[in-house]
């Protein structure tokens, strides 16, 4: 077997290896630290620290996500607005036209109609009984339309809803004023004879 030149070197030298001690102090240290019980110990301030570390990343990632959420819905809803708003606030200002337009109209046949029909006050009533009805699902129109601005059907159901009212008012009109005009001719006819 070959030896190597370390191998030859250590085996020539070993006294001269052995010829030192070690100081009895240290043995004496190897000693203690081999008797003292091994203790381990909880270091409750590193495992707090730790802990509330993790809750706070916790809790700033909730209220980033969260954060996240509401900017995109707001950012979403936003668009919807910009998107749905110049064609509400068109229907919308058409309807308010429209509105103006029949409420006049309404208001200055039924002011004639209420001169014509002066003498009878069941007309009246029947008038008024009729717009009541009208006017309840008129309400009822616009609750719905404040749930669904854009609804287009809404809208022209409301527009409907006044144009009812105004042919309502036209026909008694047209017939107050057949009426008068036969009960005129029948007069004249009378004065005549």
């Amino acid at each position: 077997m070959k030896t190597d030149k370390l191998e030859k070197f250590i085996i020539n030298h070993r006294e001269e290896f052995d010829d030192m001690t070690p100081n009895p102090k240290l043995w004496e240290r190897v000693g203690r630290q081999h008797r003292k019980p091994l203790i381990r110990s909880i270091n409750w301030k590193r495992i707090s620290l730790r802990a509330a570390a993790v809750l706070l990343i916790f809790i700033a990632s909730y209220f980033f996500h969260d954060f996240i959420g509401n900017h995109q819905k707001s950012n979403g809803s936003m668009k919807e607005q910009v998107e749905v708003t110049p064609k509400g606030n068109e229907m919308t200002k058409t309807f308010k036209e429209a509105e103006a337009f029949y409420t006049s109209q309404i208001n200055s046949k039924k002011e004639e109609v209420f001169r014509f029909a002066d003498s009878r006050p069941e007309i009246k009533q029947e008038i008024n009984v009729e717009f009541t009805q009208l006017d309840s699902i008129f309400t009822q129109l616009k609750r719905d339309l404040k749930d669904n601005i854009d609804n287009q059907g809404i809208i022209e159901a409301m527009i409907q809803n006044y144009r009812i009212k105004l042919e309502i008012l036209e026909d008694i009109l047209n017939q107050l004023q057949k009426s008068k005009t036969t009960e005129n001719i029948n007069t004249n006819e009378i004065k005549e004879i």
